[in-house]
């Protein structure tokens, strides 16, 4: 790595996904705590045997009187989700070592994948630039996905934030196969729940109401306006980033810092009807079949109905987060992520 200015150093807690990669996130968790100790930071290594013992040491550390500096996550999707739901709205900064099977918030920012020296290289540059005072932290959107019981009340201790997409149609009960699945690995594992999916599926029944963002309706440009939409339906996503799954362009034109979020949903298709959209959905071409809707939104409600079969339980960033209903609002500014190419004064 090139030499730089040497900043106070930072006290940074890190969590590793060894298991990330196809166990591969082990090696590349060690080299990414080696490159920040030999810059000369304070490393902690909160990384632990199961994904709720890691967030709740990330929390522990962001919350208590540690003076983290930064959280950084090596791994894929799931440790990002893990580090958002540590970090987003207390202001300290998330760094993304990505080296998982998706990588799709870091492919969402432009940033390295499976190359940890690129990767630390970036994280190194943004701590000297914060310390400095002339930028190193982009400012992007975070959503809240809250369950909610049968009368539409928060259920405690149950919300989750989420940086990329919260799925509650066919892609969500094809992320819940594929996430039980053992063989075959990486995205084709993808693939294969896909298959056994559309072999069994039939509608869901569902019933949204979304604020829709200002501007949409031309009688009232500064205004939310509302939207119902009650209907048999094959896809439901909410999207704040572009893409899951390891590169399905759910919503091809979704930004993760325009304080918004995208809406798809797709009515009633047959078997073969889904089918025939799936392939497409990588580069996003389902957008512009007539069954496919999209809508930008700061809030949306998911209800079930029996309009159709339930619908599976609602999964976000590719983690579990609850049956319907459940409510999603986006929250502007809410995720800090170090990055060494934004320059300009520092957040708030």
């Amino acid at each position: 790595m090139p030499d730089r200015a040497q900043p106070r150093p930072a006290r940074l807690a890190v969590v590793v996904n060894p298991t990330a990669d196809r166990g591969r996130g082990r090696g590349d968790g060690a080299r990414t705590l080696a490159l920040l100790r030999e810059a000369g930071h304070h490393v902690l290594d909160l990384s632990a045997p199961n994904a709720p013992l890691a967030l709740e040491n990330a929390r522990d550390a962001v919350a208590s009187g540690m003076q983290v500096d930064a959280l950084v996550v090596v791994g894929g999707d799931g440790m990002v989700h893990l580090g958002v739901n540590a970090v987003a709205g207390t202001g300290i900064p998330l760094g993304v070592v990505a080296a998982g099977t998706g990588n799709d918030f870091a492919a969402a920012l432009d940033l390295p994948v499976h190359d940890v020296p690129a990767a630390v290289e970036i994280l190194l540059d943004a701590l000297s630039a914060r310390r400095a005072g002339t930028g190193g932290v982009r400012v992007v959107d975070a959503a809240r996905a809250e369950p909610l019981d049968a009368h539409l009340a928060p259920r405690p201790g149950r919300g989750r934030w989420f940086c990329g997409v919260l799925s509650a149609g066919l892609d969500a009960a094809v992320n819940a196969h594929a996430n039980a699945l053992t063989w075959p690995r990486g995205s084709a594992k993808y693939v294969r729940a896909v298959a056994s999916e559309l072999a069994r599926f039939r509608p869901y029944g569902y019933r949204i109401t979304a604020d829709l963002a200002p501007g949409t309706a031309p009688d009232m440009p500064d205004v939310a306006h509302p939207f119902v939409w009650t209907s048999p339906g094959t896809l439901v996503a909410v999207a704040n980033g572009y893409r899951f799954g390891g590169g399905v362009q759910i919503a091809p034109d979704a930004r993760i810092d325009d304080g918004l979020l995208d809406l798809v949903t797709a009515g009633p298709l047959t078997r073969l009807g889904a089918a025939r959209i799936f392939p497409g959905m990588y580069q996003g071409k389902h957008v512009h079949h007539p069954a496919v809707d999209l809508r930008n939104v700061t809030s949306v409600l998911l209800e079930a109905t029996d309009a159709g079969r339930p619908p599976p339980p609602a999964f976000a960033d590719g983690e579990r987060i609850s049956h319907l209903p459940v409510r999603v609002t986006v929250v502007p500014g809410a995720l800090h992520v170090l990055d060494g190419r934004v320059t300009g004064s520092p957040p708030a």
